[in-house]
Parts: structure tokens; C-alpha cells; sequence
């Protein structure tokens, strides 16, 4: 039977994405090294594939040999905090571009690209994460450029937030210290502002666009987020006032990276137009973390 493809489905986004494709009775195949961390997928309830793809991917065609696959979800990235540009390269442009040539030897039908939004072009004065920011930049620059045979669709991320992130992800950092009441919680102005978008909402936009691909054209992207921009300030507050915590903020404690991205908001009109909107406001989204963190 016809399957979808997910890689990075270890991390975050990818395992929440992998939880939801197989309790909606999608055929799944998830894409992990051997070396990675199963936590995350452990508990998900249903039938899915795993393969183990080995560092030189060079067993990618026995993936596509042994598995119909039409759909492939691709979340897997490398940031680049503490990696050489070749590695940063090899995951986000290399690694991807392989399995679309491998896909379209078979039965590659559509390639839905997980992207951030430093890379659109009012924040391309922005050098945090350039190498990140960049190796997206060339990918997606492949994507629709060179595309040929499959639909193609981008989803711009803003900032994602939700239960059992990455320990040095900002959200889950601050809550963390506030869990634990922390004397201090050292923090910049925090004035810039932030489309913060629970990652439940954002596992349905990808889930509405998949469900929805035969009325969406061979090149388009979506920027995912709630449409609305706060103050970090504001959002880590609001994480003060649901956990109660006893931690000082000290605002202002942490300097700003030079060229800060002052507001990012996702235009969510073309998610709209395919009948999504996100189901979840700030409040509850926070509540909802505790309350899974907490368990």
C-alpha cells in the first residue's frame, strides 16, 4: 500500500506528526538512524515501519524498494549550534535532495518541506543561525526550482512550543526553572515579539494540508503560527502565572543578539483558505504543557 515518509520522526514535531498520521490509519514508514533516541515514539499506538538509514545513506534505496512511497513529511534538520557547515549542509540540502532523487525513481507524488520563519525575507538582515538559516535558503531554492513530477509544499514554521520539547529550547528551558522555582530566571528585555504557536496546532496544519493536496498547487507554501505576535515578555509572564512560580524575572539580565528579529507573525490566510485555525490560545496551550509535563 502506498506510504508516507517521515524523517525526523525522533524529534519534537516529527514524533507528534508520526503519533497523529497513525492513529488517523495512514500507512507510515519513520525514518531514524540507528543512534537515535526511540523515547519519543515509544508510546505511539498503531502500526508504522521503522528503517534505520546509516550515516552515508546509502541504504536509501532499499528504503524506496522495499516501501510505495508517495509522501514524504520532512521535518529531520540540523541547527548548526555546535556542528560543521559540511554537517549542517549534509542534513538540511544533501540528505533531502537524495531522498526526492530516490522517490522519483519510484512513486514520489508529493514532498512536504519543514522550514523556519528566519529564513522569509523581512528578517534576512537576521545573521542568528545563518548556516541554519541558509542550508534552508539552498534546499528550498532545490524544492521549487528544480522540482519536476511531485507537488511540492513548504510550511514556515514560527515559534513552536509544547510538552517535552528539547531541554535547551527557550519555552521548555523557562518553564523548567519555574517548575523548580528557581531563585532567578535570567532573561533578555524581552520586548521583541513572537508568533507562538502550540505544536498540537501546528501537527493539524500539516495533517489539513495533507488531506487537502488535490486542491493545492504544484508550488506553495504555508506559514504556520496563530497569526498574532506577543512580547516574550508577555509569553514568559503567562508561563509565571500558570505555574505559579516563585522565580524572579529579571528582564533585561541578558543582553540581545545584534540583529534581533524585532516581530515575526505567520500570514495564515492560505491555511485558512483550506478550512485550518489554530485551536489553541496561549492560556490554554501553557496549561495544557504543565499539565503533561507535570505527569
Amino acid at each position: 500500500m502506498n506510504k508516507i515518509l517521515i524523517t525526523g520522526a525522533t524529534g519534537f514535531l516529527g514524533s507528534k506528526i508520526l503519533k497523529k498520521l497513525v492513529e488517523d490509519d495512514y500507512n507510515v514508514v519513520a525514518l531514524v538512524r540507528k543512534t537515535s533516541n526511540l523515547n519519543r515514539i515509544e508510546s505511539v499506538k498503531g502500526d508504522f515501519d521503522l528503517f534505520y538509514f546509516n550515516e552515508k545513506s546509502n541504504n536509501l534505496n532499499e528504503l524506496f524498494q522495499n516501501h510505495k512511497i508517495e509522501t514524504i513529511i520532512h521535518t529531520a534538520t540540523e541547527y548548526g549550534r555546535n556542528a560543521k557547515t559540511s554537517e549542517v549542509l549534509k542534513t538540511n540540502v544533501i540528505f533531502p535532495i537524495q531522498l526526492i532523487e530516490f522517490g522519483l525513481e519510484r512513486d514520489l507524488k508529493l514532498f512536504m518541506n519543514s522550514d523556519t520563519f528566519f529564513g522569509k525575507p523581512e528578517h534576512s538582515n537576521s545573521s542568528y543561525l545563518n548556516q541554519y538559516t541558509n542550508s534552508k535558503k539552498y534546499f528550498l531554492d532545490y524544492l521549487f526550482c528544480k522540482r519536476e513530477g511531485f507537488k511540492a509544499v513548504n510550511l514556515r514554521l514560527e515559534h513552536i512550543f509544547g510538552e517535552f520539547d528539547s531541554d535547551n529550547k527557550f519555552v521548555t528551558d523557562v518553564l523548567h526553572k519555574m517548575l523548580k522555582s528557581e531563585k532567578e530566571v535570567l532573561l533578555t528585555d524581552g520586548l521583541q515579539k513572537r508568533d507562538f504557536v502550540y505544536v498540537e496546532d501546528v501537527v493539524n496544519a500539516y495533517l489539513k494540508v495533507l488531506n487537502n493536496i488535490e486542491f493545492i498547487a504544484e508550488c506553495s507554501e504555508f506559514e504556520v503560527g496563530r497569526g498574532e505576535s506577543v512580547s516574550v515578555r508577555q509569553f514568559v509572564e503567562l508561563i509565571a502565572e500558570e505555574t505559579k512560580s516563585k522565580s524572579k524575572l529579571v528582564f533585561g539580565a541578558i543582553s540581545n543578539r545584534k540583529e534581533e528579529i524585532h516581530n515575526s507573525i505567520a500570514n495564515i490566510e492560505s491555511l485558512s483558505k483550506i478550512g485550518w485555525k489554530p485551536n489553541y490560545d496561549l492560556k490554554t496551550a501553557i496549561r495544557k504543557m504543565i499539565e503533561l509535563e507535570l505527569r
